[in-house]
């Protein structure tokens, strides 16, 4: 490669594949590519019907939607625990997305949407691209590693309410010291969203555990030896407007930046 074309690619924005649902998604799309550009990236919006194949971008997220396909999962049994119905009710008064979901029953699956993402994920890990996974891509990319899930959060919580929100509601509170997340967003705990009914059990091989919210689940998975490598079950996509949570694409595009120059 000639001098100029180096510099022309040095210069370039990282591109960074954002994967995405056919129908509907478009709300996760605007925001996350919003995020992607004000931390200096290029989002590139790929779907299951539009996916040609290519895999080769300079930094990967894995979106939030619908639930993983059974297959693509190993279920963890839930433990037995009894609610209280008052606080089913409560959950149902005080979150409307909880309540629509409720209305809606099990949302379907998008095998092909697994399918793509998967290749994706292989990619990102066989080829040390970095890589970030959003609520439900934060489930698939431990999946794939070997890790285990929880079909819902309810026998989780016990006592507490199950939070469906858009807005920072609860927080998040880390594990371990030194951990990446608090490399990436600080020492305090997070504010964070809740817009998932199922969880991390186990993790997937060489990825760790470092924090979990008050009930106890599972809200960041990273790898224990690649810096590259992130899974957060809320959305930060959709508190842009807090920094804390535009560290994490910053932390992104600051990796794929590296990335590039190092492949030149």
């Amino acid at each position: 490669m000639s001098e100029e074309n180096n510099i022309s690619v040095q210069k370039r924005k990282p591109r960074i594949a954002v994967t995405g649902p056919d129908k509907s998604g478009f709300t996760a799309w605007f925001f996350t590519s919003l995020n992607v550009r004000l931390a200096g990236g290029e989002p590139v919006r790929v779907q299951p019907s539009t996916f040609d194949g290519e895999i080769d971008y300079d930094g990967i997220i894995i979106g939030g939607g619908s639930d993983i396909h059974p297959e693509n999962f190993e279920k963890e049994p839930a433990p037995k625990a009894k609610r209280d119905s008052g606080l089913r009710l409560k959950e149902l008064l005080l979150y409307p997305m909880e309540l629509l979901s409720a209305l809606s029953g099990k949302g379907a699956y998008d095998k092909p949407r697994d399918e793509m993402e998967i290749q994706f994920i292989d990619y990102a890990l066989d080829n040390n691209k970095p890589i970030l996974g959003i609520c439900r891509g934060h489930q698939l990319l431990n999946a794939r590693l070997g890790g285990s899930m929880y079909e819902s959060t309810m026998p989780l919580l016990e006592h507490n309410l199950r939070i469906r929100s858009p807005f920072p509601r609860k927080k998040v509170i880390y594990t371990k010291d030194d951990s990446l997340i608090s490399k990436i967003a600080g020492d305090d705990p997070i504010k964070v969203n809740a817009i998932h009914s199922q969880a991390v059990a186990k993790t997937g091989d060489e990825m760790e555990v470092t924090a979990k919210e008050k009930a106890g689940i599972n809200q960041v998975i990273e790898s224990k030896n690649n810096q590259k490598v992130l899974g957060v079950q809320w959305h930060p996509e959709y508190l842009f407007y807090m920094h804390v949570h535009r560290r994490i694409f910053e932390w992104l595009i600051h990796k794929a930046k590296n990335e590039k120059k190092e492949s030149v």
